[in-house]
């Protein structure tokens, strides 16, 4: 999404100022200053775009149903974020998402790390449902030996609740 006026410095607004009065190269024709600062303003709104989402996130999984007396009901959602780059490794935190209402937006109620960076390099998530909860698995590889596979599981329920039915250094 971009935003019109983000990353624009004093400077820029100083000169797409100058340019739009006719202050800069084509002043006697103010068309042509106009022009090249619309343009321009264009231009640097696209170059410096607001990212909302986190440029290491490599995968969002969502999906299942939890509720919790007191608190609401949601789904459960994970996310896969990579860091590094000759020695890539993955961070993955699970979250207990509530519904949006009239009044308000969706709001994450319970946040809970599964795997720490540093250790494995983590694919797309995979979960299974059922009445009482969530059932994850990863699937990867060890960051230092990218020949040994790795898989986890973990069961999630209501309440911020998760069982290491695997670990991933099992």
């Amino acid at each position: 999404m971009i935003v019109l006026g983000s990353g624009l410095s004093p400077k820029g607004i100083l000169v797409l100022a100058m340019m739009m009065n006719g202050n800069c190269v084509g002043g006697v024709y103010p068309t042509i200053p106009r022009l090249c600062g619309g343009i321009l303003l264009l231009v640097a709104n696209a170059a410096f775009a607001e990212t909302f989402v986190d440029t290491n996130v490599v995968s969002v999984v969502e999906g299942g149903h939890w509720q919790e007396d007191g608190v609401g009901e949601g789904s459960y959602r994970v996310i896969v974020v990579n860091q590094g780059f000759e020695h890539v490794s993955s961070r993955v935190v699970v979250e207990w998402k509530s519904v949006p209402t009239e009044t308000d937006d969706a709001q994450i109620v319970h946040s809970v790390v599964l795997v720490k960076g540093g250790f494995y390099s983590i694919g797309t998530p995979e979960m299974t449902f059922s009445k009482d909860g969530a059932r994850l698995e990863l699937r990867g590889t060890a960051t230092y030996t990218p020949a040994m596979p790795v898989v986890c599981h973990f069961g999630l329920s209501p309440g911020g609740k998760v069982a290491r039915i695997k670990g991933c250094e099992d």
